[in-house]
């Protein structure tokens, strides 16, 4: 039996150089290279048309949205991506890279987990928050961070290939 590469497509807002966002997410794709479990699909709603989403995410295995919190909620455009898509979320395991104030962006990925619901996906219950204060030179201050971030993508291969293997077997129901 062959055991195919999940296909993670990591979804992020900006990957222009200086900003916060960016250093969090190049930091969170480096991490998912060292994994070994993923082929990676960056995908940067900065320069991706949003028509193409819907195939990119039907392809993918998983998903990460890495994102800030803006007024203790996620930015508009990530809402308008997750929007454009629709039933290629169905089934499908959805994971949080947050960024951002005093909770690090945690309120953000709670109401992601409430619109994820709603589109059927799973939701994986670990979570990779960041403050500013925690990041120096592109990477994290705290040293047990990779040790999370290894353990997101465990919980997260998990589900991919539970996931995909029901998703073969049984479509799932409309």
């Amino acid at each position: 039996m062959t055991v195919h590469p999940l296909r993670l497509v990591v979804l992020t807002r900006n990957v222009e150089g200086g900003r916060f966002g960016t250093a969090v997410t190049r930091w969170f794709v480096r991490e998912v290279e060292r994994s070994g479990e993923f082929k990676l699909d960056l995908v940067d709603l900065s320069c991706t048309p949003l028509a193409e989403l819907p195939g990119r995410i039907e392809d993918a295995d998983a998903v990460m949205i890495v994102t800030a919190e803006y007024n203790h909620a996620y930015p508009g455009d990530v809402k308008t991506a997750i929007d454009a898509v629709r039933r290629p979320w169905y089934a499908k395991p959805v994971g949080f890279v947050v960024y951002g104030g005093r909770s690090g962006g945690l309120r953000a990925a709670e109401q992601l987990r409430l619109v994820f619901g709603e589109l059927h996906a799973v939701t994986i219950r670990d979570t990779l928050a960041f403050r500013e204060e925690d990041f120096g030179n592109g990477e994290p201050t705290d040293p047990t961070t990779s040790l999370a971030a290894e353990a997101l993508l465990t919980q997260l291969a998990w589900w991919s290939r539970s996931l995909r293997d029901a998703r073969t077997t049984t479509p799932y129901p409309s």
